[in-house]
């Protein structure tokens, strides 16, 4: 089974022991718990626990159309890293679609 490893200070570390202590867990299990209870609530709230409006996650056609995007500049640098004009090109080129989608 994959693990995750958690790098804690030393009063975060004590706090979950005495979370997972009076729960009668060991601190793995209360980790786990507690991952799973915010995921789960994650996934019933259109927004998460957090207030505010936030991305939902990309479907393949928002991946596609970032990859052809991403190809496209690569094109258009030849291949080399992004220099400043083409970061505008870019800019502006995705301004102008925006503003003509909104008409």
């Amino acid at each position: 089974m994959p693990s995750i490893q958690l790098f804690v200070d030393e009063p975060t570390r004590r706090r979950l022991e005495e979370s997972a202590s009076r729960r009668r867990q060991d601190v793995q299990s209360y980790c786990l718990s507690v991952l799973q209870h915010q995921m789960l609530e994650d996934s019933l709230s259109p927004y998460g626990s957090l207030d505010g409006p936030f991305p939902r996650p990309l479907d393949d056609d928002h991946l596609a159309q970032m990859r052809m995007s991403r190809q496209k500049i690569l094109t258009q640098s030849g291949g080399a890293h992004l220099s400043l004009e083409i970061l505008e090109l870019v800019r502006a080129e995705r301004d102008e679609e925006l503003l003509v989608s909104l008409y």
